[in-house]
């Protein structure tokens, strides 16, 4: 198989973690990694090394990629809210596709263990909310300052937790000052 990246190197098997082979580009260092055999490996490692990624070693390619096996375009998944890496998957082959660097960053964000979950509807509609969330939070924090909006927040996150919170927000917006 040849690179999706490179286009001219073949990959090689080569082992992310002990068990665990990918295909990677002796190139670029991209990996293809086969769900299934990541599965296998899963359900007998629950090892949590301890792993710093460096950004600067962490390949992001912005171009679509075409599956290495089936040559199909792959198909780009958030990994979370608060990177914007992007991990490919071949929905035909079950394979993805990291690129250099990422799987140390799944290992730093301690995402190596939930690598299927990444291409879920429900994991990708998660990160959105919470994108949309901190979005929001940032807008009131530049509209109030950032004392009034951590008083703010601190008063939403309690108000929340109270059993009676309507009974609450009612008396705020109809009670008299």
């Amino acid at each position: 198989m040849q690179c999706t990246q490179c286009k001219t190197q073949h990959l090689e098997p080569d082992e992310l973690e002990p068990g665990l082979i990918a295909a990677v580009c002796p190139q670029c260092q991209g990996a293809l990694l086969s769900l299934m055999n990541y599965r296998f490996w899963a359900d007998r490692h629950t090892s949590t090394a301890d792993v710093a990624a460096n950004a600067d070693e962490i390949a992001e390619v912005e171009s679509v990629h075409s599956c290495p096996k089936c040559s199909r375009l792959m198909t780009k998944y958030q990994i979370g809210a608060s990177t914007s890496h992007k991990l490919d998957l071949c929905g035909a082959c079950d394979e993805a596709w990291l690129d250099k660097g990422e799987w140390q960053l799944l290992k730093t964000l301690d995402l190596h263990g939930k690598l299927p979950k990444i291409f879920t509807d429900a994991w990708q509609r998660n990160i959105r909310k919470q994108r949309q969330e901190m979005a929001l939070n940032e807008r009131y924090e530049k509209l109030l300052g950032e004392e009034s909006f951590t008083k703010a927040h601190e008063f939403k996150t309690w108000l929340y937790q109270q059993p009676n919170k309507d009974l609450i927000k009612q008396f705020l917006v109809i009670a008299p000052d």
